[in-house]
């Protein structure tokens, strides 16, 4: 019986690798399928910022949409998002409430600013005109935990622009995504760059697959050579 242990190692050995190469095969056809659906999204005509919801719950299917936002900037109430790289520079990005006709806001991503710390900025560095129209992409909240700085001061220093967690700090309604520009206005400041979406690729998916796949003829091999060997 213990001539036939290596091949009963290899035999499982080898089913767990395939059933991993499956699951990253599996993954792969996940992220085509939410890359074809994005881009259908940002072929659809500019949503107007007031069509956003209030809840997140409500907003996820909106994610990557155009929209196009008029109003009037809250300078007063700016946050920081630490920790943002741009082609490998330490920076932040500057997170701004625009106020809306209706008097609820949503918060636009007016772009990065280089900042060595990766959390210290000088604000009136990047200062625009009060009333902007802005268009962009809606953009969700990230997987990064929520940790901001504990004080009461503007701007809030945080790791992540979730707006259903932080409209208790504004006196107006928030609109539950983000609007991040693409694209910066001619007037806008030097110090400011705008933040392209991530580009829609399938991953790493299938060389993780093919590795597996790998993996368990090798499982395969070895333990049959082990079996002639004894």
């Amino acid at each position: 019986m213990k001539r036939y242990a290596p091949l009963v190692v290899g035999l499982l050995a080898a089913t767990l690798f395939v059933r991993l190469g499956v699951w990253q095969l599996e993954r792969r056809s996940e992220r085509r399928a939410f890359n074809a659906e994005l881009r259908v999204r940002s072929e659809e005509p500019p949503l107007d910022a007031s069509q956003i919801p209030h809840t997140n719950e409500a907003s996820d299917s909106l994610r990557f949409r155009r929209a196009a936002a008029s109003g009037t900037f809250d300078f007063g109430r700016q946050l920081v998002v630490m920790a943002r790289s741009h082609r490998g520079n330490p920076g932040v990005y500057v997170v701004t409430p625009l106020v809306l006709a209706d008097s609820t806001a949503v918060l636009v991503e007016r772009g990065w600013v280089f900042s060595p710390d990766a959390r210290t900025v000088e604000l009136t560095s990047v200062s625009e005109p009060g009333s902007a129209d802005v268009r962009g992409v809606l953009v969700g909240v990230t997987s990064l935990p929520a940790v901001t700085v504990a004080d009461s001061t503007w701007p809030r220093h945080v790791r992540r622009v979730d707006p259903e967690t932080l409209a208790p700090d504004f006196p107006y309604a928030l609109r539950s995504l983000v609007l991040r520009r693409t694209e910066l206005p001619e007037h806008a400041p030097t110090a400011l760059q705008a933040v392209q979406l991530p580009k829609l690729t399938e991953g790493p998916h299938l060389s993780y697959a093919i590795q597996w796949f790998a993996f368990a003829l090798i499982a395969l091999v070895g333990s049959f050579l082990l079996y002639r060997r004894y």
